[in-house]
């Protein structure tokens, strides 16, 4: 299968994500911007609620659930919306009310960062059918097919799978939406969804939050589109490490679901709705992107505090200043209160929202100087430092103090920063457990956090280069005075232009420079070791060229009511995802059933074995899938019954290539 054979996953993965939420956002007359921004995150919670609710009434999960709930969502928001606008009297949103070159821009960044990203992510996993050679991707894959046997996209059972509780699983039942609608394999689906969110969904979040911090202005919007493509740690790492998938899905949302916590709050400097609407819209959105990964939801919760307070202190202060008797006691206790009350149920949320302590097991892998080095310079877990992009964030740092502007956004960047500097270099105690616990004290997922809060100050950065070249045309000798183009930091009519054809050029030439000085070592290295994980071979990690092969001979072979046993860690559980064939552990963590424990690790029993055979038979485990002891993370974790079973000659030859084998089970005669 080819790139281009599969064009119509890639227009259906497209509908998936925006069709949805760009219906709600039409019944809400958000406008056509901010339709297309929230559109995704909304579709993710439409997808996920529907998928969850689903079984509950006793509906199979596929495209009918999902789209009743977008008519549900959709009657909602436009009740919704209604209702303020005879309240408060406002306008629906209207594009001819704003300049559109910078419309015009968006739609421009959008397409560079989608070429950006969406090149390297195809070079990097070379083919649609190609998958991660990963750990937890056995989980990921094994989990779509079962949402496809199962019926069942519920996050509340989609771990079932595997003997556990509840999972965030907003990114499988999309994927097997995908899966349903489309008649694509599983692999090519996971593919498909990944690219459009990355090239996507990630850029157009960062433009959007861009513009909610600096407003709605060519420069912004151009600068980061880029920058959304700049960064190793965040589209691509995600796509390798792992492979996180959930974690993946949640923060390509989250700069969407960030700006939406902006204007909620009335710091947008882009928003034209109310602050209600908003709030309506965030509550919104958030599911979907805490059904991706609840940790997402929790980094929102941090990122906002620096936000948040200042938005309490101008309040309070205004209050104070400009109100007169009971508002000046009323509205500060009221909003004292309500920010008391949000520090402790974050607080308490961050006790509750959160894996076990014996998953969050992660060392720390460098010091602290170097970890804060890595966050100044882009450059997190040891990758290349990106100068440009480094470059561009110390002056956006620079030019947000000077101006005394959007200064809540630093302390955004120092939470991020902090939770990254104390997950990477400090020392594995109760401190470090507690702050970044949440993300299982992985360096890698909050390395990953950190583009998000980086990009708004490098775009401003970026925006200030502009400004400085647009001085410099302008005041060249020689040139006529127009009004093409407004300057980029100041949007006032009457301000002196420059003519269109050399300040496109000078555009150009600042796009193209930004686009190579942003695409160097940081992107390419992360890009060479995804590579790396997606490449099916003699020796994979996960699965080999003769073990595929054999995996796809099983439909012909073993029986579709047949169960395999097999050792997961070498791989063999993918048969599931693969060919639709069952075995005992679905993933590399998943429970062993009662009584299957003998057969993995115990001594060969008796072929009419009492203590075995009704195991056996209950399970109808019928066929040992033998890939040997070459496992995923290089070690050894047993499996020596099998071994045993096999040498005992309880285990007849039925199939091989290679090192793989599958053998048919001669236990427990039928009676």
């Amino acid at each position: 299968m080819s790139w281009f054979d599969a064009l119509p996953q890639f227009v259906l993965a497209v509908a998936l994500l925006f069709l949805p939420g760009a219906a709600v956002g039409t019944a809400a007359r958000l406008g056509v911007t901010r339709t297309v921004a929230a559109a995704p995150a909304v579709s993710i919670s439409i997808i996920a609620v529907a998928a969850i609710a689903a079984p509950l009434v006793g509906v199979a999960w596929s495209l009918l659930p999902a789209a009743a709930a977008t008519i549900g969502v959709c009657a909602t928001a436009f009740a919704a919306s209604t209702l303020l606008k005879k309240k408060d009297g406002t306008a629906d949103a209207k594009l001819d009310e704003r300049p559109r070159h910078w419309i015009v821009a968006s739609v421009a960044a959008t397409a560079i960062a989608a070429v950006l990203v969406g090149r390297r992510l195809v070079r990097a996993i070379g083919s649609p059918e190609s998958f991660s050679q990963t750990f937890d991707n056995v989980f990921h894959l094994n989990a779509i097919r079962y949402i496809l046997d199962t019926g069942s996209g519920s996050s509340l059972t989609v771990s079932n799978m595997t003997g556990g509780s509840a999972y965030p699983a907003a990114w499988h039942d999309l994927v097997s939406l995908l899966v349903k609608i489309g008649g694509g394999e599983i692999t090519s689906s996971v593919n498909v969804i990944n690219i459009v969110v990355a090239a996507l969904v990630w850029p157009v979040g960062c433009i959007y939050l861009s513009q909610a911090i600096w407003g709605r202005r060519p420069a912004v919007s151009v600068a980061a589109g880029i920058l959304s493509a700049a960064f190793g740690a965040f589209p691509i790492s995600l796509l390798d490490f792992g492979v996180l998938y959930p974690n993946f899905l949640a923060l390509a949302l989250l700069p969407m679901v960030f700006a939406l916590g902006l204007d909620a709050l009335g710091l947008s400097a882009a928003s034209s709705h109310s602050r209600l609407l908003s709030l309506l819209l965030l509550l919104a959105v958030f599911p979907g992107m805490a059904l991706a990964h609840p940790s997402a939801a929790m980094a929102w919760l941090a990122l906002m505090l620096p936000p948040t307070l200042y938005a309490y202190a101008r309040a309070l202060v205004n209050t104070l200043r400009y109100s007169k008797g009971r508002a000046r006691i009323v509205v500060p206790t009221v909003s004292s209160i309500a920010f008391v009350a949000a520090i402790v149920l974050i607080r308490v949320l961050w006790d509750v929202v959160r894996p076990p302590a014996e998953t969050a097991f992660w060392p720390p892998v460098e010091s602290t100087g170097q970890a804060i080095g890595e966050v100044i310079s882009s450059s997190a877990i040891g990758r290349p430092v990106a100068w440009g992009v480094m470059l561009l964030t110390l002056l956006g740092i620079y030019v947000t103090i000077r101006s005394a502007r959007q200064l809540w956004l630093l302390g955004t960047f120092a939470v991020a920063g902090f939770l990254f500097v104390v997950v990477s270099s400090f020392p594995a105690d109760d401190f470090r457990l507690f702050l970044t616990g949440i993300w299982y004290n992985d360096p890698p997922r909050l390395a990953a956090l950190l583009p998000m809060v980086t990009i708004p100050l490098a775009c401003r950065g970026a925006v200030a280069v502009w400004n400085q070249l647009c001085t410099i045309v302008q005041r060249a000798p020689g040139l006529v005075r127009g009004r093409f183009l407004q300057h980029a930091e100041v949007a006032k009519p009457g301000r002196t232009l420059q003519p269109a054809m050399l300040v496109a050029a000078a555009a150009t030439v600042l796009v193209l420079a930004l686009t190579v000085a942003t695409q160097r070592g940081n992107v390419n290295q992360a890009e060479a070791s995804m590579a790396g994980s997606y490449r099916l071979s003699e020796n994979s990690p996960l699965i080999s060229t003769d073990e595929m092969a054999l995996i796809e001979r099983l439909p012909g072979e073993v029986p579709e009511d047949a169960v395999l046993v097999g050792n997961p860690w070498n791989g063999s559980s993918l048969a599931y995802a693969f060919a639709d064939r069952k075995l005992v552990q679905l993933h590399i963590l998943s429970a062993v059933p009662q009584g299957v424990g003998p057969l993995l690790n115990g001594p060969p029993p008796a072929k009419d074995d009492p203590a075995v055979c009704p195991t056996v038979e209950s399970l109808k485990v019928d066929y040992i899938l033998d890939f040997g002891h070459r496992e995923v993370h290089g070690r050894d974790s047993g499996y020596k019954g099998l071994d045993a079973l096999i040498a005992a000659g309880m285990a007849k030859l039925e199939d091989s290539q290679g090192e793989a084998k599958l053998y048919k089970l001669d236990l427990c005669p039928a009676k």
